[in-house]
């Protein structure tokens, strides 16, 4: 029997925090935060005038005594947030102490659940060479246990394209993407960010590292073989070589934050080695994706 995505501790935890959007949102069902459209709940949003067929029940009479026509109170309505996750489980995500795939789908899966226990609808979206949809979207904490389910089954493997995911992109409706992958796809992630910002989509990029990346130990001679590709060199790390890696890797995660903040994104770097509740409680909730 495959082990848990999430540990039941985690999950309550999880239940004390909501996504946090900067602008208002409009869904298809009743939830829980503010929508642009008008509709019944405790918020006043505005007057407009009564038009025959209006429910008569919302007609302000104070203003009627004032201005001698009727006016309906408008209130403000409370709708699902759509959230859209896309999780990267190419191959060179299948490395790794912990491994980034692993914990790419307990990352998607603990964001997921703050979504459903908020009523929120949750589309997820695999991909390495072409983007893999996770079923119908999801709704509500019972929906939890399919969507880990669904998270799991996945295996990781082939060459990473950020291009095909253009096309399911544009196909959101308005409201919040987060995109989580270690961004070492080539060509860059830059064309499916910029179909994020066209799709109307706020939210994240998350690039997840191992700490092995972030920091190499080894020394010595090697060959190196490329997780995605399969192709091999000879290598022999010294300090030199070392220091140069390091700094290729710097540059990408600042050409990868650019291109986030630049579409109107937020952007963290991740190392596995941190414990799920931490990337949540502490990361996501300091980037203002969770409150």
């Amino acid at each position: 029997m495959a082990a848990a995505l999430l540990e039941p501790a985690l999950l309550r935890r999880l239940e004390g925090l909501a996504l946090q959007v900067r602008r208002a949102v409009s869904g298809q069902m009743a939830g829980e935060r503010r929508s642009r459209k008008r509709g019944r709940s405790i918020e006043f949003a505005d007057f407009r005038n009564y038009t025959p067929g209006d429910d008569f029940r919302l007609i302000d009479w104070n203003a009627y005594a004032r201005l001698d026509r009727f006016m309906l109170r408008l209130f403000t309505a409370e709708e699902e947030l759509p959230l859209s996750l896309f999780v990267d489980l190419s191959g060179s995500m299948d490395w790794g102490t912990p491994n980034k795939a692993v914990t790419a789908r307990r990352l998607a899966g603990a964001i997921a659940y703050v979504a459903l226990a908020a009523l929120d609808r949750v589309r997820l979206t695999v991909f390495a060479d072409g983007p893999t949809s996770g079923g119908a979207p999801y709704r509500g904490r019972r929906a939890a246990a399919q969507l880990f389910a669904r998270l799991q089954s996945f295996p990781a493997g082939g060459v990473t394209n950020y291009e095909r995911l253009v096309w399911p992109i544009g196909r959101q409706r308005p409201g919040m993407s987060v995109v989580i992958s270690d961004g070492l796809g080539d060509p860059p992630i830059d064309g499916a960010l910029a179909a994020l910002q066209r799709a109307q989509q706020e939210g994240a990029v998350l690039q997840l590292l191992a700490p092995q990346e972030i920091s190499p130990d080894w020394s010595g001679d090697a060959r190196l073989k490329d997780a995605e590709t399969g192709l091999e060199r000879e290598f022999t790390a010294t300090p030199l070589t070392q220091a140069a890696y390091v700094n290729a890797l710097v540059q990408r995660t600042a050409e990868i934050e650019r291109a986030a903040h630049r579409r109107g994104l937020r952007f963290a770097r991740l190392s596995t080695d941190a414990a799920i509740d931490e990337m949540v409680q502490r990361t996501l909730r300091r980037l203002g994706l969770l409150a």
